[in-house]
């Protein structure tokens, strides 16, 4: 691979650049002393933790410890992740502008210090710009994965040059020449993989500050939810995040009381199935959970299977199942959710006929909200807003109860076949 001269020598000035600044700082560390008042409480606004499993947050009158996690059990067993040791966990002080740093011993040492409120940001995840929007911070933001963006103010920003690509998450890491040359106080990196979590580490290195993100191993809706909580604590917005959080859970809260007392209950699949003679169906984590609070039965679930990455996109996609096996659950399942919009790729139609879902027409995609530049809005706020997706299941679970509701993610599947 060729390398640009002046390229080469852009990122070792910005490098130095960011070194300087780093001793800059240390060096103002005895003035940042002289005003810190000790008995100071510098974050009024504060969060609790309590769906998400995997971050954790002490507050310690001007800094914050966060602390995230995910399992070896959260990492598919393939060649990329049987590096994970027993628990990946990344420690992170955040100090209040213009506060001194506590003193990094004990469970703080070699923890990764980050000067709070960050004023610029960038990230990678599918779904950090409806978080950055619900936050009201997109004015601070630099960079996001890609540019084919869903929400038309950023895909805007992207087009007038002001927002640059710095990686998708689905693929191996960062791209370190754009973080360089953008330079964001902050980056909120997917770390789906050891890979991923190697270039968390690299950026690092570089002198740019990183975090970790890990909601795509959550097994709840509330949890992966949640991590609207972690993003805020780096901006000091916990309390728009505590605003936004608490607004989708009493939305979903309220169409899971409509539910509650459902005896009819159909049964719902949400699955995708591979020319190699398998399904591969959701058994765990939010999805799966959504599809029985909105008054409908999980044929495959299994509240204890793993969550797992994989190598497409970082997030699970559920677990393989043989045609034989789904075949037999066939004339139980009513409806089939799937991100493939076409039949083109499951089984022959004699196969397909033995499900109610495929005789009755009840299969659905999660693609409506798409544009033709390839922008999905799916990838972008479904994690964000799982009151719209329980709406659409209960929609068609049980349609007396939302007949005014339109449906907002799902929409027919074409039958090919």
């Amino acid at each position: 691979m060729s390398h640009n001269p002046s390229t080469m020598k852009h990122t070792y000035l910005l490098i130095l650049s960011v070194f300087l600044f780093s001793c800059n700082q240390a060096q103002s560390d005895e003035e940042r002393s002289l005003n810190f008042d000790a008995g100071k409480d510098y974050f009024v606004d504060k969060i609790t933790v309590d769906y998400a499993q995997n971050f954790s947050v002490s507050y310690h009158n001007n800094y914050k410890v966060v602390k995230a996690t995910v399992s070896y059990g959260a990492a598919e067993q393939d060649s990329d992740s049987l590096s994970w040791i027993d628990a990946f966990t990344d420690v992170m002080v955040l100090v209040q502008r213009g506060t001194p740093v506590p003193p990094l011993t004990g469970e703080l040492e070699g923890a990764h210090v980050i000067e709070i409120p960050v004023n610029t940001i960038a990230g990678n995840a599918d779904d950090a710009p409806t978080r950055f929007l619900a936050l009201e911070v997109d004015n601070k933001l630099l960079g996001l994965g890609h540019k084919d963006v869903y929400d038309p103010g950023l895909k805007a920003r992207f087009d007038q040059g002001e927002l640059q690509e710095i990686g998708a998450s689905w693929h191996t890491g960062p791209n370190f020449e754009v973080l360089l040359a953008i330079a964001p106080e902050l980056t909120y990196l997917t770390a789906a993989s050891l890979t991923q979590a190697e270039g968390v580490s690299r950026t690092r290195e570089l002198g740019l500050k990183a975090a970790p993100e890990f909601s795509w191993s959550e097994t709840s809706y509330l949890g992966q939810l949640e991590w609207i909580k972690y993003d805020a604590l780096f901006l000091n917005e916990e309390a728009q995040a505590n605003k936004f959080f608490n607004e989708i859970k009493g939305r979903t809260d309220s169409l899971i009381n409509l539910v509650k007392d459902v005896s009819d209950k159909p049964s719902a699949m949400w699955g995708m199935h591979s020319r190699s003679g398998n399904w591969t169906v959701r058994s765990n984590g939010g999805i799966a959970e959504l599809i029985t609070l909105a008054g409908a039965v999980n044929p495959f679930g299994d509240a204890s299977a793993a969550i797992t990455k994989t190598e497409a996109n970082g997030l699970s996609e559920g677990i393989t199942i043989s045609d034989e096996l789904v075949l037999q659950k066939a004339e139980d399942i009513d409806f089939i959710f799937s991100f493939q919009s076409t039949t083109g790729n499951w089984p022959t139609k004699a196969y397909m006929e033995n499900f109610p879902a495929y005789r009755n027409k009840d299969l659905y995609h999660h693609f409506k909200r798409y544009k033709d530049y390839g922008a999905s809005d799916w990838y972008q706020s479904a994690p964000m807003r799982p009151d719209m997706l329980l709406s659409d299941m209960i929609k068609l679970f049980h349609p007396e109860l939302l007949p005014d509701h339109e449906l907002f993610f799902l929409a027919p599947i074409e039958i090919t076949h």
